[in-house]
């Protein structure tokens, strides 16, 4: 079966930017255009590229899922000052060396992305409620690189939306293409030569569908489903429906 795939989107400064729109669950719907954006930070926008993003995008939210530092040191503004530029900020946690591995951080993705939903969790749903909100949309969510903070957060949505693993994790693997600039980006940057991310392994930077169908298997063995683990997070059903209602559409546009 061939699954359905996000909108890239096409904004000067941004590697890893598409609209999830154009995503089918198995019962007959599609994500909405224009609703939902995934992005790798939108520090890299150029000026050419803060005109696209206002004019191609228009988001009315920006939500952001650095920590403190990262935003400290990697903050931006937008030309367009009615757009609200929230923080629910995710702590990564990998380890980037052997002594933090020894110190108990990760030493893979799937046991970090289960640590986000676990660890992290009420960013997860503060965002989720958020883009049930249509008074919110279109909603823009970014990490760094736009993969695993943003992945992670994409993968619950999707769920809840009822997406199946193998949409989710060919959307999560499409950041694969991306990552070239960013890792240089990234290894370039002091903040992350500060924190020793510029000179991380390899994998922290890959985006294998293996490593989401793993963690979503997982989610599922704890939790049952997405809808399951927001629940149980505090997230209600009123809001689950919202979340559908919003962004789902027949596919014959009902």
């Amino acid at each position: 079966m061939t699954t359905s795939k996000a909108t890239p989107m096409e904004i000067d400064g941004l590697a890893n930017a598409r609209d999830l729109g154009g995503l089918r669950t198995g019962d007959g719907q599609v994500v909405r255009q224009g609703i939902a954006v995934r992005c790798d930070t939108l520090l890299s926008l150029t000026a050419k590229g803060h005109r696209e993003f206002i004019e191609i995008v228009g988001p009315r939210t920006v939500i952001d899922l650095r920590i403190e530092l990262e935003v400290e040191r990697g903050g931006y503004s937008l030309i367009d000052g009615t757009i609200t530029v929230l923080n629910y900020p995710m702590l990564p946690l990998s380890g980037v060396n052997q002594e933090q591995i020894d110190a108990g951080a990760c030493d893979n993705l799937i046991d970090d992305y289960l640590g986000q939903i676990e660890v992290n969790g009420d960013a997860v749903i503060a965002v989720l409620r958020h883009m049930a909100d249509p008074e919110q949309h279109p909603v823009v969510y970014h990490c760094t690189a736009g993969k695993d903070r943003t992945g992670v957060v994409t993968a619950m949505l999707l769920g809840i939306l009822g997406l199946d693993d193998a949409t989710i994790a060919a959307d999560y693997h499409a950041t694969t293409a991306n990552m070239e600039s960013i890792i240089a980006r990234m290894r370039g940057a002091q903040v992350y030569k500060d924190n020793g991310l510029a000179y991380a392994p390899d994998w922290i930077f890959e985006s294998k569908p293996e490593t989401m169908l793993a963690f979503l298997a997982q989610m599922k063995d704890r939790y049952g489903s997405a809808e399951g683990w927001a629940l149980g997070r505090g997230l209600s059903l009123a809001e689950i429906d919202s979340l559908r209602t919003a962004l789902l559409v027949d596919e014959n546009g009902a």
